[in-house]
């Protein structure tokens, strides 16, 4: 009868231990795979974030990229102005349209349909795409420009632009570099200026 009960409290404890064993494995499991998982959300999150950053570095290069490009091609004439400070020089080049004017730096110099009698008709936004060549001294020529033809006209408001025989000469914005003639044509009243003091009507090439 002893012996019995001894028998079953040994079994007790043994299903007992057994038990705890499969307790402890079934926590360590669900540890493991919190851990687990822990681990892989880690590594998604990280993905995502170097993913992002890629993105974002390309997206910038890009804006970077643009806006160097817009800065170059503003740069190319707002310099040419600033150059214009001193006594304006206006010169001459060669090219598919012939010979025709340019300032000191090599930029096209172009005159517009509407101004008669060497007087500006070119304000706010017009200006503005078509700055106007500036002195503040007398104007000089190089090459094969005709100094005779040159002269001053005031602006309304107070600057002085320099003309060339009949035509107050102007910029063109969206030229971006010395010869450019972009502005050649535009809407049949902005044309180049040969050394005749005549426009130029070819269109461009």
């Amino acid at each position: 009868m002893l012996g019995a009960r001894n028998r079953w409290s040994a079994t007790g404890r043994l299903v007992g231990a057994v038990l705890a064993v499969g307790l402890f494995a079934t926590a360590c499991g669900s540890s493991s795979t919190s851990s687990t998982a822990s681990s892989a959300a880690v590594a998604v999150s990280s993905a995502a974030s170097a993913a992002g950053s890629k993105v974002s570095e390309a997206a910038s290069s890009v804006a970077s990229a643009a806006s160097s490009k817009v800065s170059s091609a503003a740069s190319a004439v707002s310099s040419a102005v600033a150059g214009a400070t001193g006594p304006a020089v206006v010169g001459t080049t060669t090219g598919t349209l012939g010979t025709f004017l340019v300032d000191g730096k090599g930029m096209t110099l172009y005159m517009y349909v509407p101004d008669t009698a060497g007087v500006s008709t070119c304000y706010d936004k017009c200006a503005a795409a078509w700055p106007p060549l500036l002195t503040s001294g007398a104007p000089t020529a190089s090459g094969s420009a005709d100094k005779s033809k040159l002269s001053t006209s005031a602006r309304t408001d107070g600057s002085t632009m320099v003309n060339y025989g009949a035509w107050p000469l102007y910029y063109f914005a969206k030229d971006k570099a010395p010869g450019d003639t972009t502005g050649q044509g535009v809407q049949d009243v902005w044309y180049v200026v040969g050394v005749d003091g005549q426009p130029i009507k070819t269109p461009a090439s």
